[in-house]
């Protein structure tokens, strides 16, 4: 993105003339001092746009992409769809450069998103990635129809992808789709188990690690329960684990160690447990 094209989104925006100046002199006079045995450097002019972490790169990537917002709602007004028959119509999302795109299966409407992509574009002199753009169609939509959405869009047509993480489908999820989850437990758990370690320090690394991994999932997507069974059994085995390879014997249930400790527990947080409070964000 060039200089004036950033002054020229400033302006759209609605900001002074003088803010877009202050602001450009605090990116063109950026630079850097290095301390080299204790000393410090002379002052190096950066030449490559914003360093990394610089302070001011959230904001403009806040205006750049309020274009794409404003241009959608003014243009785009037929796009977007209603999760629920009361629920606020969602357009799209924005995640650092990743945007996600709702609409019906319409040519009329691949035709108006594909001039709002490309009119962004010309703004910011960005460019959509054709090889990581991806589009998934409902089942109801028609061969011809995907057809014609596919030839405008120039997108790959997939069934399933991920998102943050999150696998995105039109099917029911299965316990195979969550196999890197419990790929990712047995990882830890055979680098944990060559370690000897405390009843104390393998509750503390189940607690603060195990148990914590499929939150995330779960309160954005239908995690199986027989993938949170299976996650216990796994902490269950690694408690009661010997150094010599065999399991021990299980002097507590699993039920129990779970409770607060002030009820005689262990104050473990049973995935299973919290799985109806973690969903209630999909309801």
């Amino acid at each position: 993105m060039g200089w004036a094209t950033l002054h020229q989104i400033l302006k759209w925006c609605g900001f002074p003339s003088n803010f877009s100046n202050l602001l450009l002199e605090c990116v063109v006079d950026v630079r850097f001092s290095i301390i080299i045995n204790g000393k410090n450097s002379k002052w190096i002019n950066a030449h490559s746009w914003f360093r990394q972490g610089c302070p001011l790169s959230p904001y403009l990537f806040i205006l750049c992409s309020q274009l794409l917002s404003n241009s959608v709602e003014q243009r785009g007004q037929s796009l977007g769809i209603h999760i629920s028959p009361r629920g606020p119509k969602i357009t799209h999302l924005l995640y650092a450069d990743d945007v996600l795109i709702f609409s019906h299966a319409s040519s009329a409407l691949a035709k108006a998103l594909k001039i709002i992509v490309e009119d962004f574009c010309k703004w910011t002199g960005q460019r959509v990635n054709f090889s990581k753009s991806q589009i998934i169609l409902g089942k109801v939509v028609r061969y011809p129809m995907k057809k014609k959405i596919t030839k405008l869009l120039v997108f790959k047509v997939v069934k399933e992808m991920e998102y943050l993480g999150v696998k995105i489908s039109l099917r029911k999820l299965t316990v195979a789709d969550f196999q890197e989850l419990l790929s990712n437990v047995m990882d830890r758990l055979n680098a944990w188990s060559k370690k000897s370690l405390s009843m104390g320090g393998k509750l503390t690394l189940i607690e603060s690690s195990l148990l914590s991994m499929p939150n995330f999932l779960i309160t954005h997507s239908l995690v199986p329960k027989r993938v949170l069974h299976e996650l216990e059994k796994l902490c269950r085995n690694f408690i009661w684990h010997k150094n010599v390879g065999s399991n021990g014997m299980r002097y507590v249930a699993w039920g129990e160690i779970c409770k607060p400790k002030s009820f005689g527990g262990l104050g473990l947080h049973s995935p299973l447990l919290r799985v109806g409070s973690l969903r209630s964000k999909l309801d």
